[in-house]
């Protein structure tokens, strides 16, 4: 009798320690999410500089570029705007509310720091042209002026 409720209680209570495990991680280890998440922000700063870079050279040289960039760009400035919101300084022992809070934060965004650079590696630059017909209707359209098409 004794193996069979073992047998059932033992799979329930691990699987119940899981979550428990994951939230006190967030608070035993949260110096350590912290600064791993600023690590990846900076290679992630890096990384956003050269491709604004790459776009604004391509753009200049009037090379097609996909539309995934900007997004790209606006995604990573908002993800700078989250990761510098996060109190990280000033954080003792016995702050345990905050301690959780940054740790689960930075944990969150390092998840979502990810994601962004598997997103850029999707991205490519090539040095294939603008067709001079849509070059032409992009400026007149940047004039104000009306495209044959739309006349």
């Amino acid at each position: 009798m004794d193996t069979i409720i073992s047998s059932i209680i033992t799979p329930v209570v691990e699987s119940l320690m899981v979550p428990v495990k994951k939230h006190l991680g967030f608070l035993v280890s949260s110096t350590k999410y912290v600064k791993d998440m600023k690590e990846k922000m900076k290679h992630l700063n890096l990384t956003e500089q050269d491709t604004r870079r790459d776009w604004e050279e391509a753009v200049a040289r009037n090379h097609v570029v996909s539309h995934h960039v900007p997004q790209w760009l606006e995604d990573v400035q908002k993800m700078n705007e989250r990761a510098q919101s996060i109190p990280t300084g000033g954080i003792g022992c016995f702050s345990v509310a905050k301690r959780y809070k940054a740790g689960k934060k930075s944990c969150t965004i390092i998840e979502e720091i990810q994601d962004l650079e598997t997103r850029k590696s999707k991205i490519e630059f090539t040095d294939m042209q603008i067709p001079l017909a849509e070059r032409r209707h992009r400026g007149s359209m940047e004039k104000g002026t009306l495209a044959f098409r739309e006349r």
